[in-house]
């Protein structure tokens, strides 16, 4: 069973290796596609995840943190990938959380998922955390709540559904295939269930790379 990431074990795991990962996703993420190494700028994923994408897509998740600045940059540059790769690729997202606190923008997430707006709302969250500060590193259900209100949503509607368990579920359920992948910071793409590797906007080609890879069954 996947421990809880509220744990004190797990927590003083995360908290010892966020600043040591957090360095070490900068410095490999912009490796250039002719410089791939294996264990460092990817990883072949074993054993390889089970996908739902359908016939003639390849499923490709962003693993993602609408706290993480490095996810508000690296936002619209996934967002035009994932257009442009539209006839092939099934992009999916699944929010990850280093720290306790992180589990509100994962519930965030799966909120305004179940509410069907989280693909219109996805811009305007990263501006209210990294650009406007509006929404606090301490957000909870009812400060978001009120941020939802703003936004045109029903606040109990919106607070009744973060607080479900539905939402509980997802959020369990992202945790276990984050550490299925082995992901250890964000972004970072999982590729057909194979691959999982460390992107930012300047290697966003890498990308296409391991999705040739997919596609060729390699």
């Amino acid at each position: 069973m996947t421990p809880s990431i509220s744990s004190p074990r797990r927590l003083s795991f995360f908290r010892s290796v966020l600043y040591a990962v957090a360095s070490l996703v900068a410095v490999t993420a912009y490796a250039q596609s002719g410089e791939l190494r294996e264990g460092v700028n990817y990883t072949v994923v074993k054993p390889a995840q089970p996908t739902t994408a359908p016939a003639g897509k390849t499923e490709v998740i962003e693993f993602f943190g609408y706290w993480c600045p490095h996810c508000n940059d690296f936002e619209p540059v996934m967002a035009d990938w994932a257009k442009r790769n539209d006839a092939k690729v099934s992009t999916q997202y699944i929010p990850f959380a280093f720290l306790p606190s992180h589990i509100a923008f994962q519930k965030l997430y799966y909120t305004l998922e179940t509410l069907g707006v989280e693909k219109e709302m996805r811009r305007k969250v990263f501006d209210a955390i990294h650009r406007d500060s509006v929404i606090k590193p301490t957000a909870d259900a009812e400060s978001l709540g009120d941020w939802a209100a703003k936004n045109g949503m029903d606040r109990k509607k919106f607070i009744d559904t973060y607080n479900s368990f539905s939402v509980t579920t997802k959020v369990s359920r992202a945790n276990q295939i984050a550490v299925a992948y082995g992901v250890t910071g964000v972004p970072m793409l999982g590729i057909g269930g194979k691959y999982l590797i460390n992107v930012d906007a300047r290697s966003i080609g890498n990308a296409d790379i391991f999705l040739a890879r997919v596609i060729a069954g390699k």
